[in-house]
């Protein structure tokens, strides 16, 4: 086994001025790998998502406060269906790092084919769940027309196919090309939803374009995804695809738990003003775990890959954890020093969040932080995160429900929960880092 320090990697050091320095820190930008993709992946899902805010703004200007909460509705069911696709997204990158670090780009095509084949297999029998029940469906949403509910299931099969493509161009550290194709498909949404609605479909239109954007942005993945230099030669076995797709969705499902459920458990238990200052606060403060997931995504890869060759990768870690530990700090400062100006969005009537805000940032780094630690553990197929993170869930489920009397107290109970995951998952990091080194002595 090597050190992670490996011989032919040079120990970056810290000199004064360096921070100031801006040639230094362009120079920086461009010769580490971690730090560009990280600063590209950000720039891309960024735009992304404004994207994804003005499909939102240009379905709700077209079709009004009626048709727009039949669109809003379906989205978030569709949110719900596809909480399992960011696992499904980690185990295809994890086997193109491996594909990568191994020098076989040529099994990365079958792996493909392997990979969307099970999770079409597992998705399968949800699609046929909501046909069968579309009725129901329709009736708990309130839609009146049941054609949505049909076209919410194409989306969850065309976004499992995509998924498993984006997850390949992850692992293989293609990052221009992944925000590429992440900002194709809402732009194909954009430009469908508009044409749709303009030409008399209304709602059902709109929701047509959740089918339409994917679709394009598959057939961009494969352009994307074509090798860059030839390959050939024996394929390793790859074991244990399914087993660890499963795994890295239930570590999908239980951060994504943590990500939403005080925002649940607050409109249940606090009056109608309190939960609406609770969630407008909550919103606020995500910007602290999406800025952390563009981080872990560029990790994780890096990670799967050094670990493959059996070569150092704590270093990775170690400058991923440095990069949202800042950005945590930094807007937790932002939050709590000038809570005025973050809430100008939503108007006067949510001043009470105010006080909230920097703790609420606080609560968010951890999770991204936690998040972060199980991306690396996932990346080197470890399953030791699975009780903690479990664990959390149901602390915090349980901590809520027992104190829930004011804002304040349910943002301590997540806090406290939170912050018992990110320690616990620490600790493992820790442990790795001392029995790698005395394995290296």
């Amino acid at each position: 086994m090597s050190s992670d320090l490996p011989a032919t990697e040079p120990v970056i050091t810290v000199r004064r001025g360096l921070v100031l320095n801006p040639r230094a820190l362009v120079t920086r930008l461009r010769t580490d790998p971690m730090l560009r993709n990280s600063a590209i992946y950000l720039v891309g899902s960024t735009l992304a998502g404004l994207l994804g805010y003005v499909f939102h703004f240009e379905t709700g200007h077209l079709l009004g406060p009626s048709g727009y909460s039949v669109v809003a509705s379906a989205i978030a069911a569709l949110y719900v269906l596809n909480l399992p696709l960011i696992g499904l997204q980690l185990a295809s990158a994890r086997y193109a790092s491996i594909a990568a670090a191994r020098e076989q780009l040529h099994a990365v095509a079958p792996m493909l084919m392997r990979l969307t084949a099970l999770s079409l297999l597992a998705g399968l029998p949800v699609v046929a769940v909501l046909v069968i029940f579309a009725n129901e469906f329709a009736r708990f949403l309130n839609l009146s027309d049941v054609r949505i509910v049909y076209l919410l299931a194409g989306a969850e099969l065309i976004g499992l196919v995509v998924t498993v493509n984006r997850g390949a161009l992850q692992g293989l550290r293609r990052f221009v090309s992944l925000s590429a194709n992440m900002v194709v498909d809402m732009t194909g949404r954009l430009v469908a939803a508009g044409a749709f609605v303009l030409s008399g479909l209304g709602p059902l239109g709109a929701l047509a374009a959740l089918l339409v954007g994917p679709a394009i942005a598959y057939g961009q993945s494969f352009v994307a995804l074509r090798p860059r230099t030839a390959s050939q030669g024996p394929i390793d076995k790859i074991e244990g695809l399914g087993s660890y797709a499963a795994l890295a969705t239930v570590a999908s499902v239980g951060v994504n738990y943590l990500f939403s459920i005080d925002t649940l458990l607050a409109k249940h238990f606090l009056t109608a003003d309190a939960a609406g200052v609770y969630a407008a606060a909550a919103v606020l403060a995500r910007v602290v775990y999406f800025l952390g997931l563009s981080v872990s995504s560029v990790m994780f890869p890096e990670v799967a890959t050094l670990h493959a060759r059996n070569e150092g990768h704590f270093h990775v870690v170690d400058l991923a954890l440095l990069m949202v530990g800042t950005m945590g700090v930094a807007l937790i400062a932002a939050y709590s020093l000038f809570p005025g100006l973050v809430l100008l969005p939503y108007g006067p009537s949510f001043v009470p969040a105010r006080s909230y805000l920097g703790v609420f940032a606080l609560a968010l780094t951890l999770l991204a932080i936690a998040n972060l630690l199980i991306n690396y553990l996932l990346s080197i197929a470890r399953r030791s995160f699975v009780i903690p993170l479990f664990g959390a869930c149901i602390l915090e489920t349980l901590l809520i429900s027992l104190f829930h009397s004011s804002i304040w107290q349910i943002l301590t109970m997540v806090v406290i929960t939170l912050g018992a995951l990110a320690g616990a998952l620490g600790m493992m990091y820790v442990s790795d880092r001392v029995v790698a080194r005395r394995v290296v002595v």
